[in-house]
């Protein structure tokens, strides 16, 4: 796939009344319109079918800020922080965007103090972000919402810091992230290459180099035999949210591009965090106007 073929692929996803489809011919969903105006809004000529996007985000937008996968779901509000960023990079909907961050400023996951004796390893009351309306706080929608309080100017709110240190709490010892469990009945678990990826992101600027080393080392030790839109890119950019040295990228992502001609077309997202390496250089930070 040539990258104008990509950049049609992910305009083919366009929803009838506006926002964009997680595959062909689906149904609008909003974390795919958020990834997708993200891609799209450094393409001047795509400006009016951006702001019918926008707009559709704000459609969808509850009264109490959230913005939720679909109207029908209000508990899955965790595309409410990409609803932000897709604002933000867009330069429409100050309003909307303006619930949307108080929505996150207002809530977290549910947190509890840990028992002496629990399973589990890590903090349970360092408060972070949800999926879902009324579970525990996991690593990517924190990282998420960690970005978008960044990129909007609540680097130093002290939410955004709580929510830095409940990720760190969260890392292995070993180095890396997974979806947020460090041990159960003392056993460390596995770390996964896209959370270990947005967690760097989310905490470049807050903390030392030698504090995620070996996250960082687990990372570049997986970035040659990843394949995948998902793995892949957040490696990269949580790589580059470190400064480390990329070659070969655009090789790389040509290559995961490829792969849709033996296992089908990708979703919505993946196309448009690809398209994104491609345009930035996989520095996302600098991408959503984040200083570090």
């Amino acid at each position: 796939m040539d990258f104008d073929q990509w950049f049609r692929s992910i305009k083919s996803r366009a929803a009838e009344g506006g926002g964009y489809s997680h595959k062909p011919g689906g149904p609008y969903r909003a974390d795919a319109t958020a990834w997708a105006i993200l891609a799209l809004s450094t393409i001047p000529t795509e400006r009016a079918a951006l702001q019918l996007a926008c707009d559709q985000l704000a459609a969808t937008q509850a009264p109490d800020g959230r913005v939720p996968l679909a109207p029908e779901i209000a508990a899955a509000y965790w595309p409410t922080p990409m609803a932000v960023l897709a604002w933000k990079k867009a330069s429409c909907r100050q309003d909307e965007m303006g619930r949307a961050l108080n929505f996150i400023a207002g809530n977290s996951g549910l947190h509890f103090k840990r028992e002496e004796n629990a399973p589990y390893g890590h903090d349970t009351a360092i408060r972070g972000w949800s999926w879902i309306e009324g579970t525990h706080s996991w690593i990517e929608p924190t990282s998420l919402s960690v970005l978008a309080l960044r990129a909007t100017g609540h680097a130093r709110d002290s939410r955004t810091l709580e929510a830095v240190s409940m990720i760190m709490n969260r890392q292995l010892p070993s180095g890396g992230w997974n979806y947020g469990n460090t041990t159960v009945f003392g056993q460390e678990l596995l770390p996964m290459p896209e959370h270990t990826g947005q967690a760097l992101c989310a905490v470049s600027g807050y903390v030392t180099m030698s504090e995620v080393e070996k996250s960082i080392e687990y990372l570049e030790s997986q970035r040659p035999s990843l394949k995948t839109p998902l793995s892949l890119c957040w490696c990269l950019f949580g790589l580059k949210a470190w400064k480390i040295d990329l070659p070969g990228l655009q090789d790389q992502i040509g290559s995961c591009l490829s792969l849709q001609e033996r296992y089908g077309t990708y979703d919505t997202t993946s196309l448009a965090q690809l398209a994104i390496v491609h345009a930035s250089g996989a520095d996302l930070l600098n991408y959503l106007g984040i200083e570090t």
